[in-house]
């Protein structure tokens, strides 16, 4: 017995069940996520099968919500039972940025409209720092690449230190010396302040850090988030150009704490600005 001939319909006809325009249909057809059942050799039209209406409708429901193609293709690969998991992941991250994008619009308005209480936020104290040696990694990156980028250079700089018998002498800390943004890519140095010696290693260099005097906030875990690390810069910013100059020296974030065991309200690091202090 011959099976029935299922019967498949055309572009015009599968658009406007699936509220798609031909022209994304075609489009999705060029990326191979939804193609057609079947396409004519001779005149290129497109046919469309009654099966295909529901994996239409998800695409159009999941770009309402901004989903990059290329996510809605996984979610497509995946088993139906996994594919709630992963909208669910996507759309966490897309809050968390959404959340990111809210902060940092408050941060910008609070700066263009000279809110004075940004800068209250930290308490800013000054130290003395003598010169020391540190062992480097310094490298361009940009802002999306920072996250993993400080981490993996903390780890390797430990581990070359204590691979050749060095003394750890102080506190790590990463230089800014530019901005990192997803438009500026620093550059940033990560130093580890070391006593005894030690030998370069491939893109690892030592050098002296110069004795410098600095402003500086402690900063709790949850305060480390951008934008609100920001804030931070601003404070020591501020106070280093009420009490002197800015000197050579660029910025940076100091790490004399646990950071992986510190929790959202534990102190996890501090933001210095080197500065010249005026003459008292």
């Amino acid at each position: 017995m011959t099976p029935p001939t299922i019967p498949l319909m055309t572009i015009g006809a599968f658009a406007q069940a699936t509220r798609l325009s031909v022209k994304a249909l075609r489009l999705y057809d060029d990326l191979e996520l939804l193609p057609p059942e079947r396409v004519d050799t001779q005149t290129g039209y497109r046919w469309y099968a009654p099966a295909q209406l529901e994996p239409a409708r998800l695409i159009a429901l999941l770009r309402q919500l901004d989903m990059p193609l290329t996510v809605i293709r996984t979610v497509l690969d995946a088993p139906s039972a996994a594919r709630p998991t992963l909208i669910r992941g996507y759309w966490d991250g897309a809050e968390q940025q959404h959340g990111t994008r809210r902060a940092l619009t408050r941060y910008v308005l609070n700066t263009l409209e000279g809110d004075a209480t940004m800068t209250q936020t930290f308490t800013v104290h000054t130290r003395e720092v003598p010169a020391r040696r540190v062992a480097t990694i310094k490298q361009r990156i940009f802002q999306p690449e920072l996250d993993s980028f400080l981490p993996a250079s903390m780890t390797r700089l430990t581990e070359h230190v204590r691979r050749q018998g060095a003394a750890f002498a102080d506190a790590p800390f990463v230089i800014y010396h530019g901005a990192v943004t997803a438009d500026s890519d620093g550059p940033v140095e990560v130093c580890m302040p070391y006593s005894g010696s030690l030998s370069p290693q491939g893109d690892i260099t030592h050098r002296e850090e110069a004795a410098h005097h600095e402003a500086y906030v402690t900063a709790t875990k949850a305060q480390f988030v951008f934008p609100t690390i920001l804030e931070a810069f601003d404070a020591t910013a501020a106070y280093a150009d009420a009490h002197g100059t800015r000197g050579p020296l660029s910025c940076r974030e100091v790490y004399p704490y646990d950071w992986n065991s510190a929790g959202p309200d534990d102190p996890a690091g501090e933001v210095a600005w080197p500065f010249i202090p005026s003459p008292t």
